[in-house]
Formats: structure tokens, sequence, C-alpha cells
């Protein structure tokens, strides 16, 4: 998979990564919310997962607008999962954050780490 350049990235994006599970020996389709800071976006980025399960702990923001953010379902950003990923792994953008909801979701990574 080509990588996108740095230019295509920035924080509040939501994108489609490709996750293998090796253990079950599948590979899914998940999105993830970039929350590296825009000027620290290279060809690795810090990501949050995103899920349509219900939030497990404090970390797990809702995401209120998600509909406007390219998700199909209610969903919420997991803060205390987030992971560096290399930019080749991400499949499509689908949408962004909107204002309130990528600062809930920065605000939840900083008290988190």
């Amino acid at each position: 998979m080509r990588s996108m350049g740095k230019k295509n990235f920035k924080q509040g994006d939501v994108f489609l990564v490709k996750v293998e599970y090796k253990q079950a020996g599948t590979t899914k389709i998940r999105p993830v919310v970039i929350v590296s800071n825009d000027k620290a976006i290279d060809i690795d980025m810090i990501i949050a997962p995103v899920t349509g399960q219900a939030a497990r702990n404090e970390f797990d923001v809702p995401i209120i607008k998600w509909k406007e953010a390219g998700l199909e379902k209610p969903s919420v950003a997991r803060a205390s999962k987030i992971m560096m990923i290399h930019n080749s792994v991400l499949f499509k953008r689908i949408g962004e954050l909107q204002s309130e909801d990528l600062e809930n979701v920065l605000r939840k990574c900083r008290e988190c780490f």
C-alpha cells in the first residue's frame, strides 16, 4: 500500500485502518482518529482507536457528532489505547472530528498519560 504524503493528514482526521488479528488469523477494517499534533505528523503518527462498543472506562470518549465524523454508528474514541502507527496502514479517510469532539478526545489523552 502506498503511503500518503504528510500534507494529507491532520489532527482530528478519521481514517479506516486494516487491523490484523494474529491469534484469529483475520484482518478487519477499523476506524481511528489521528491525535498527533499537526507539527508532529510524519510517516508515523499517534492514533486513538474508535469503536461502536459501549464506553468501558472514563477514558472512552463518546463522539457526539459521529455522523459528521463519517462514522456509521454512535462511537467512542479509546484515549487509553493510543498507539503509534505508520501512515501506510491508513486505508481511507472517512471524515474528521468536530472541534468539540476533538477537544474532548485530546483532553482525555492528556489525562490518561
